[in-house]
This record gives C-alpha cells, structure tokens and sequence, in this order.
C-alpha cells in the first residue's frame, strides 16, 4: 500500500488477506456508512418513498489494483463532496477537455509531416544506408516510438491515398486511424465508410478489415501445412520448452480446452495466467496417459525407479544426483510426489555408477485405505474453499520422506491442482491445526498462519 494509505492506519495486504483490521479502518468503515445515512442521499431516498435499511457495517471483497484500492479507501475516508461539481467545475473541466482534444490534434498535425519527410526517407532507402532490417525498424529505433507505431506511419507513408494524409495534416485524426483507413481501402472497403470515418470507432473498423481479408484455398492449405509443434527438453530434462504454430480453428480448439481446465483448477496466489495454462495443459496430457477407459483417471498409481548418486545426493539433500530410470533429473519436490502418490525403487550408486544398495518397492497406499479416506473427506478436495473433485489423491501431511505412513489420520483428500501444484511445487504445506474438513495451506510467503 502507498504511505498515504499507512498514514491513514490502513492495514498492509499480507494483513488484510488473513483477516486483519485496524481501529482507525472500522472507524473510517463506520464514519464512511454514517455519512451515508446522514447525508444527502438519505434525502433522495426520502423522496423516493421507499424505506431502505442501510447496514451498520458493510464489508466488500474486491479484487482491485492498488491505486484503485487507495483510492477506495480515500473515498469511504473522505466522501466526494458533490456540491463542487457546479457550475464552475463544469466550466473547467470542458476547458481541460478542449485543451487536450486541442494538443492532440496538433500532434496528428505533426504525425502528418512526419509521415511526407518519412516517405522521401523511405525513397532514399535511409534504412539501408543506417543497416536497419526495415523502415519500420528505422523508425522505432530513432523515433523511440513502439514497432507497432512505426508499422502503421509507414504504412501512411507508403500509401497514395493524400485525402487520408490531409485529414492528418488538418488533425482531423491521428496515425491510427489514418493507417486503419489506408488498409480499409486498399482492403476494397465500402468507401462510404472511408468517407465519413469519425462516425466510426477503431474498433469497429478494425473488425471491417478482418471481414474483409480474403483467405484463399492456397493459403489456408499453406496454413494448415505450417502447423507444427516443437517440444525441446533441457539436457538433464529437467524442464521442457513448448512452442509451435496452429491454423486458426485448432488454435481456438486449443485455447478453449485450455481455458475450460484453467476454471476447474483452484486458484493459488501469485499463480498468473501462463502459470494456470500450464497447468491445464499438464492435467489435460496427464488425463489423457492415465485414464483407464471407465472415467476413474484418479486412481493412477506411480511406479518408478529412482537412481542416486551417492556422491552427489548426501551432501546437497537430493537436490543433485537424483535420476529416474526413464531419464529426467528430478529434484526433492518431485521425489517427494512420487513417494507420496506411487511406488518406488530407490538404486543407490557409488561414483562410477555401480549399484551399491537397492530398496524393497515401497507399496503404495492399499486401495482400501484410500477408499476410506476419501469417503472420510466426502469425495472432495478437503483444502478450504476447493470445491474441486477433479483426480483426486491422498496427501501425506507427514510426508514419507519425513517418516509418515499411511495411518487414515496421515492422509488428506486433495484435488491434483492442490496436490502436484500447490504442495509439492510450490512447497506449500497442510496445517495440521486447521480443521479436518477446512484444512488451510501455509508455507508459500513463508509466514505461519494468522492466529
């Protein structure tokens, strides 16, 4: 929060998300409702002849960006004082109005002398001579102006079109739209519109073009023929990079499978959106290897050979020297998962990388226990506020590698969002004081939980 907010005994957001206020804040909450019902709205209510009960205390959860959040709260602090907006305030304000519409234009004024002197550049093959790729590259680097600004004044500047640059030169309108109006009419678009654009916003006539693209059978089979998917995996494969193209359809195939799981994951703070997507393309792949034909994809049980490094592992905890015979390098959190969900072999190497001990397969937790506990939690993810039921597992709060068994009062019903994610990547923990059936997670701001 900003000093002003602290100034004015606001709490800071770690405080607010667990719960905590201050005394300054309810008696800002409680002086912002009086005003309320002690002020002129309770006048217009009056009037209205409809009885209203306004709340003593009225507490709203948003979801807001920190400078509307302090400006929330200077708000409930101080109201709007509504008698400023007179005459007066109407008056200045439509002055700033004009003001801004007046230097707007003048810089529309400017961008059409810049667009003549980028033409005869352009003749002039400036680009060339200063080793830039394009002209567009010329002008972004000179200019200090974005790609994307560069792009649409040369594309003015390119174009024959002078009725479209003298609107610009009048400051009629800026390089956006004259660029949109030289591709509306080189696109063959109804020159009615091109005509009379300012009764049009740039986002209907952005729309006009994209209807207005001609896709040709040559070119959409040249589309479809470039699709391609590359998966590169690091050395030790312990990450992997995905990118690739798509035709227009499977891409919006892809895009709302993927959106689709991101709704029916749970939510994890500090998670952005490239991190939910990933996990809906992970859980999608993982459904698709383990399903077993009868829609039960939960019940997948993990069998793996882990080998370690004598060596390499002892000293840094297993962060090193710890392989999986299919090949990727694994670190704790990993081995920790499977432990947790499967059944492992554990081949222990000297430093030539002969076998030096091998462990019985650890058995993997016995399907009636399993039933138990999932009956126990209800058939659902037993983490507070998760209404997941999707691929369900048992949880170690005691993980095996700590020592912890199988014991009921050991294990916990998670979603596989709250467990692979949550838990064993982000190493955030259950909290064994939280109640059984609203179990909270602690661990990932490395603070205990509010008391």
């Amino acid at each position: 929060p900003s000093e002003s907010l602290v100034d004015k005994g606001v709490p800071s957001f770690n405080d607010r998300a667990h719960g905590h206020t201050t005394r300054s804040e309810s008696d800002a909450l409680s002086r912002s409702n009086r005003s309320i019902t002690d002020g002129v709205w309770p006048d217009a209510i009056a009037a209205s002849g409809s009885p209203v009960s306004v709340p003593e205390t009225t507490v709203l959860f948003l979801s807001l960006t920190p400078g509307r959040l302090e400006h929330m709260f200077d708000t409930l602090i101080s109201p709007p004082d509504i008698s400023r907006w007179d005459d007066g305030w109407q008056s200045e304000v439509e002055d700033l109005k004009n003001e801004v519409k007046a230097r707007e234009a003048e810089i529309s004024r400017l961008r059409g002398e810049q667009v003549k002197s980028l033409r005869r550049m352009d003749q002039l093959q400036v680009d060339l001579a200063d080793g830039a790729r394009t002209m567009a590259d010329w002008v972004s680097a000179n200019l200090d102006v974005p790609h994307q600004t560069a792009g649409r004044l040369m594309r003015v500047a390119r174009s024959s079109y002078p009725d479209i640059e003298q609107e610009m030169l009048s400051g009629s309108f800026g390089v956006d739209r004259a660029a949109l109006l030289c591709q509306l009419r080189a696109a063959g678009g109804p020159e009615e519109i091109i005509t009379n654009s300012d009764s049009y916003s740039l986002g209907y006539l952005y729309g006009l073009i994209d209807r207005l693209r001609e896709v040709s059978p040559v070119e959409e089979a040249f589309t479809f023929n470039d699709r391609y998917l590359v998966i590169q995996p690091s050395l030790d494969e312990a990450s992997y990079r995905l990118w690739g193209q798509l035709p227009g359809t499977d891409g919006q195939i892809v895009e709302k499978a993927l959106a689709r799981r991101e709704t029916e994951l749970p939510v994890v703070p500090q998670q952005g959106q490239g991190h939910r997507r990933a996990d809906a393309l992970t859980s999608i792949c993982l459904d698709s290897i383990t399903s077993t034909g009868t829609g039960d994809s939960s019940r997948a049980v993990t069998v793996a050979e882990v080998f370690v490094d004598a060596n390499l592992a002892a000293p840094s905890y297993g962060e090193s020297g710890v392989t999986l015979s299919s090949g990727p390098r694994v670190g704790p959190n990993t081995l920790s998962e499977i432990l947790c969900t499967g059944r492992i072999r554990v081949i222990v190497q000297d430093g030539d990388g002969k076998p030096i001990g091998v462990s019985d397969r650890g058995e993997a937790i016995p399907p009636a226990v399993r039933s138990y506990v999932l009956h126990r939690d209800q058939g659902r993810c037993a983490i507070d506020a998760c209404r997941s039921r999707y691929r369900l597992q048992p949880h170690h709060m005691v993980e095996r590698a700590h020592g912890g068994d199988h014991d009921p009062d050991n294990l916990i019903t998670v979603c596989w969002y709250h467990h692979h994610v949550a838990i064993h990547m982000l190493g955030m923990r259950v909290d064994s004081a939280s109640p059984p059936m609203r179990r909270k997670l602690i661990g990932l701001f490395n603070h205990d939980p509010p008391g």
